[in-house]
C-alpha cells in the first residue's frame, strides 16, 4: 500500500520502544511550520523510552518507559497546560465529528525532522480538566530512538520540554532483560504495559523474569520505597489452559457495588476480572475470565464512559483486527467467572457473548469530554494518512463518511439531522 502501510500496530510500537536506547536530546523549539531545528533542549528529559501514558490528580502525568525500566511522574504546571476548551469537536446531534489535526503522521514528522516511517506514537492520554492531548512520540529505530512527549495545542504540535517540570520516578523490579526473546519478539517488548492511577496508587501490568511472569505492581504515588507485587494466573478457554506468562496487556480499576476491581484485557482477548483486595505483596491471583471478546486478536486501547444517550457507564475496549467491544458496566461484577477446566473453547464465551459491536477501527482512542472521544486513525476516506479526530459517543461513527438514503439534499430525515445542519458547538 506505499505510505498507508507505515502505521504501526501496538505489537511493534511496544517492540520498537523496548529496543529504545538512552534518549538523545530533542531539537528544542520545534513547531510544525518549521522543520529545522533550534538549539538541542531537554524535550526527552529522564525518559529512556515513551511508552504508556495515564494522568493522575493535580496535572501530573505518568509515563511507561520499558528501556528505562522505570514509571515516571511528571508534575504538569499551569504553563505547561493549554486550555482547548474553545476547540470546536464537530456536530454532536449529527454525528459529525471534526480533524483535530490531519495528517498526524506527516506533522509529526516534520516536527522532528525526519520521515513518516521513523514515527511511532506509543500511546495517547487527555488531559481532562483542559482536554488538551499528549501523546508519547519516539523518533527512529533502535539504537537511534529518541523519545519525546508532545501536546495538541488548538491544532498545533508542541513538544513538551521535559528537563524542567519537577519530576518523580519508580523502578520496576525483574524486567525482563532486553536480549531475552519471546518466539516473535522481546520479552523486554511487554515489561510495561500498561498504567493506572487508582486513590492513592498507580497499578502497573506487565511481564517480568520470574517464573510466574505475568505481574502487576501497586505503588503508592508519592513514590516511596512501598511496592506490593503479586503474579497473576488465568484459565484461558480458548486456548484449554492455565496462563502465568501472558501479561495483561489493557486494564482499567472500576467500583463496583462498594468493591474495587481491576478488570483487564489479555491477547486473545479474555475479559478478566481481578479484586483489588486479593492484589497483596507476594500473592498469587487467580483472575476471573468473564468474557471472551473473541479470539487471534488484541486489545489496542481499554475506557469506561458515560453514555450521553442513556446516563449508564459502559466498558469500551477496541481491538486491532475487529470490531470494538462494548459492555454494560453494570455486568462486569455480577458476571460469572468461565468454567476452569476443559478443551479449547473457541466462544465467544460470557460477557463476549452479550457485548455489543462497534465500527471503531483506531489506533488508539481516548474520551475527550462528556460527548466526544478523540482517536488517531486512517478512517475510510483518509487511508493515505494518520489523522487526529472525534467522534460523538455512544455510537462512534461519523456520518459524512458512509452514504445512504438520508445524505440527499431532499431525502428522508427521520433523525432530524437538517435541524442541526448549521450546529458546530461542542454540546
Amino acid at each position: 500500500m506505499g505510505e498507508k502501510s507505515v502505521g504501526h500496530s501496538r505489537r511493534d510500537v511496544l517492540r520498537f520502544a523496548a529496543a529504545s536506547a538512552v534518549g538523545l536530546a530533542l531539537p528544542g523549539g520545534l513547531s510544525v511550520a518549521s522543520a529545522t531545528p533550534a538549539a538541542p533542549g531537554g524535550a526527552s528529559g529522564p525518559l529512556r523510552s515513551a511508552g504508556v501514558l495515564t494522568f493522575g490528580p493535580d496535572n501530573v502525568l505518568f509515563v511507561g518507559d520499558i528501556t528505562g525500566a522505570k514509571v515516571h511522574a511528571f508534575a504538569l504546571r499551569d504553563k505547561d497546560l493549554t486550555s482547548q476548551a474553545d476547540v470546536i469537536s464537530g456536530n454532536f446531534h449529527n454525528f459529525e465529528g471534526r480533524d483535530q489535526v490531519m495528517g498526524l503522521d506527516q506533522k509529526l514528522a516534520a516536527l522532528f525532522g525526519t520521515t513518516i516511517d521513523k514515527i511511532v506514537i506509543n500511546d495517547m492520554a487527555v488531559h481532562q480538566p483542559t482536554e488538551q492531548i499528549f501523546f508519547s512520540v519516539e523518533r527512529g529505530r533502535s539504537t537511534d530512538t529518541i523519545p519525546a512527549i508532545v501536546k495538541v495545542n488548538h491544532g498545533q504540535l508542541e513538544i513538551l520540554e521535559l528537563d524542567s517540570i519537577p519530576h518523580s520516578q519508580v523502578s520496576i523490579p525483574n524486567e525482563p532483560d532486553s536480549k531475552a526473546m519471546l518466539e516473535f519478539e522481546p520479552q523486554q517488548t511487554f515489561a510495561i504495559t500498561d498504567v493506572e492511577y487508582y486513590k492513592g496508587e498507580i497499578f502497573v501490568s506487565g511481564i517480568t523474569n520470574q517464573r510466574f511472569a505475568s505481574t502487576l505492581h501497586r505503588i503508592p504515588y508519592p513514590f516511596n520505597s512501598n511496592m506490593a507485587t503479586c503474579t497473576v494466573e488465568i484459565w484461558h478457554p480458548t486456548h484449554g489452559q492455565f496462563e502465568t506468562r501472558a501479561p495483561i496487556i489493557r486494564h482499567v480499576i472500576r467500583e463496583l457495588n462498594g468493591d474495587a476491581y481491576l478488570f483487564g484485557v489479555y491477547g486473545c482477548t479474555p475479559l478478566v476480572r481481578l479484586p483489588l483486595s486479593a492484589l497483596k505483596d507476594g500473592a498469587h491471583v487467580h483472575g476471573d475470565v468473564i468474557g471472551e471478546l473473541g479470539y487471534g486478536a488484541n486489545p489496542l486501547d481499554m475506557l469506561t464512559f458515560t453514555s450521553p444517550a442513556d446516563s449508564k457507564d459502559y466498558l469500551l475496549v477496541t481491538i486491532d483486527t475487529r470490531s470494538a467491544s462494548q459492555i454494560a458496566v453494570t455486568d462486569l461484577a455480577s458476571a460469572p467467572p468461565e468454567p476452569t477446566g476443559g478443551g479449547i473453547d473457541f466462544g465467544p464465551g460470557g460477557l463476549g457473548r452479550t457485548q455489543r459491536a462497534l465500527p471503531i477501527k483506531a489506533e488508539h482512542i481516548a474520551v475527550l469530554n462528556s460527548k466526544w472521544v478523540v482517536l488517531i486513525w486512517r478512517h475510510p476516506k483518509t487511508t493515505y494518512r494518520l489523522d487526529l479526530s472525534t467522534l460523538a459517543l455512544p455510537y462512534f461513527f461519523e456520518r459524512k463518511d458512509g452514504m445512504s438514503e438520508m445524505n440527499w439534499p431532499n431525502g428522508p430525515d427521520p433523525f432530524h439531522y437538517r435541524e442541526h445542519q448549521s450546529d458546530l458547538s461542542n454540546q
